[in-house]
């Protein structure tokens, strides 16, 4: 009796712990602050500005942990942000999900590859200004190249 009630203990101690959050504070441009706090599977992103206020929250569904970059994906002078996780499966692929900051409306659009469904294994070459990444062809794995030439900022 004694240790089911040391047991029920612990667990009430455990759900009422806080979940320990990852903050990161970074401006995009210049009069441009971005505070995004990843908790668990879930993204808060706040966006401010003298023009501009936007919060939202993104809900990634992953089991792995979620891991921040801050870079600038689409090499426009801004920097943007993108959450990877290790695949469910093996652990074999990194996941990726690249969101690009808009100066025109002061928000962060999500980035979908040229090819492909997702970012996989993404790597940023600034020489070439591109985005190299994995997707999956009829032959089996095949290289990404994602530019930013011909779309529209």
């Amino acid at each position: 009796m004694r240790s089911k009630t040391l047991a029920v203990s612990l667990l009430g101690l455990l759900w009422t712990m806080p979940v320990l959050a990852e903050t990161t504070i970074f401006s995009p441009t210049k009069g441009v602050d971005a505070t995004l706090v990843l908790e668990g599977s879930k993204l808060s992103v706040a966006v401010k500005s003298e023009a501009h206020s936007e919060s939202r929250t993104i809900d990634f569904q992953a089991e792995n942990e979620l891991h921040l970059q801050i870079d600038d994906f689409n090499f426009d002078g801004a920097k943007d942000f993108a959450i990877r996780q290790l695949d469910d499966g093996m652990g074999t692929y990194d996941y990726y999900r690249v969101f690009i900051y808009q100066a025109r409306t002061g928000t962060f659009e999500e980035l979908r590859p040229d090819c492909g469904d997702g970012f996989v294994n993404l790597r940023v070459d600034k020489k070439r200004k591109a985005l190299l990444s994995t997707y999956w062809g009829v032959n089996g794995p095949e290289q990404c190249v994602t530019r930013f030439a011909k779309r529209k900022a």
